[in-house]
């Protein structure tokens, strides 16, 4: 046996010996170097779990990437400065059950904390669930709308060569989105690099009078680098950052075919029961068609005048129903933006299920009618939310 695998096997009886077993009265002990240690450990029995498994983590990581004649106690030392727990995780406000602080320093207690906070609910979760292999987390929301209605549907887009096939006002909408973390740390504590997948389909699913086809379906892959932060802008918290690079397209070829690049920054904000999310971009240029039919080239570059260059997505939470707004705008007097109003609401007593109501009104809800007028209303259920 190597001697970095003693070592290893050293670390590992360390932690089954003195971390399994960690008590409370015995972190109350260690936290005499650390008052924010003492904290967590005045908290709950969850708290304290979560404050663990930190400490396992930063141990294990930490002997890894040291020199192999590093002495476990310097390593044990170390983990223990909840300051130097803090790289091992995005936040620790994320982490912990523990009550938030108001302004004056006071603890708010959980009926406060289940009033504001609740964008970094979602964070504190999410972040629990990345460890497990076999859990997807959510990227935007994932719903299901069996019924919507569309006053005026844009016929073209299910048209094919030489064929016309008419468009029901009545069709089923759903979206897919995931993500998931691919890097820990790329760009310093608190960061993250993510890939992410967003799918949204529109499906004829009564028009059995031309089969029930799937009308459109826009596939949108991203990368983007996640910051947790502790931020305060006016008042208002910013639990987390982000920026990216997207492709969005519909799969289609020829004159069908839709698609853009953009490069994005994502800002969250948070005050009380409210939640807004900034997200600008810039579409990244593409050569123009000499042909509309040619392969190569860009397939709407009229797309910033419908789809504009920012969306802003307001939320609120009151009780355990939310209402969200979502704007589009492109900056110009001629304004062909989007509203899309969300409301989402528990339909049995544990609010897993979770009734849903959208309506849309604008440009852009989809590729192949982005510089069409779309009105559409749809209920459903929807299984992941931005709250």
């Amino acid at each position: 046996m190597t001697s970095k695998a003693l070592l290893w096997f050293g670390a590992t009886l360390l932690l089954l010996n003195s971390n399994v077993g960690f008590t409370a009265e015995e972190g109350a002990e260690a936290a005499s170097d650390s008052e924010e240690k003492k904290d967590i450990f005045d908290h709950s029995k969850e708290t304290l779990q979560s404050f663990k498994e930190d400490y396992d983590r930063c141990v294990l990581q930490e002997f890894d990437k040291r020199d192999k004649d590093t002495p476990i106690s310097e390593i044990q030392a170390y983990c223990s400065k909840d300051s130097n727990l803090a790289i091992y995780r995005p936040s620790k406000e994320l982490l912990t059950d523990d009550s938030f602080t108001d302004e004056s320093g006071e603890a708010s207690g959980e009926t406060a904390q289940e009033d504001s906070d609740v964008l970094k609910k979602r964070l504190r979760l999410e972040y629990r669930a990345s460890d497990n292999r076999f859990a997807i987390l959510p990227h935007k929301p994932n719903y299901l709308l069996p019924i919507t209605f569309n006053n005026r549907p844009n016929q073209a887009s299910l048209d094919a060569v030489g064929e016309e096939r008419e468009i029901d006002n009545v069709e089923v909408k759903f979206q897919v989105s995931f993500k998931t973390p691919i890097w820990e740390e790329p760009f310093g504590e608190n960061s993250a690099l993510f890939f992410a997948y967003t799918g949204q389909s529109y499906w004829q699913a009564y028009n059995s009078d031309v089969s029930s086809p799937f009308r459109e379906t826009n596939h949108e892959p991203e990368i983007y680098a996640g910051w947790a932060t502790d931020w305060k802008i006016g008042g208002w918290q910013v639990p987390v950052f982000s920026a990216g690079i997207s492709h969005q397209s519909n799969g289609q070829s020829g004159l069908k075919s839709r698609s853009w690049n953009r490069l994005y920054a994502r800002m969250a904000f948070e005050k009380d029961r409210w939640v807004v999310l900034f997200n600008p971009w810039w579409r990244i240029p593409e050569e123009r068609k000499e042909d509309p039919a040619q392969p190569d080239g860009d397939d709407n570059p009229d797309i910033d005048d419908y789809m504009g260059y920012f969306e802003l997505y307001t939320a609120y939470k009151w009780d355990e129903q939310n209402f969200g707004v979502m704007i589009r705008n492109n900056l110009r007097s001629d304004n062909k933006g989007a509203v899309q109003l969300d409301w989402t609401f528990p339909l049995d007593d544990d609010g897993k299920l979770r009734g849903y109501v959208q309506y849309f009104n604008g440009y852009g809800e989809s590729l192949i009618d982005y510089n069409r007028h779309v009105n559409r209303l749809g209920v459903g259920f929807v299984l992941t939310d931005w709250l």
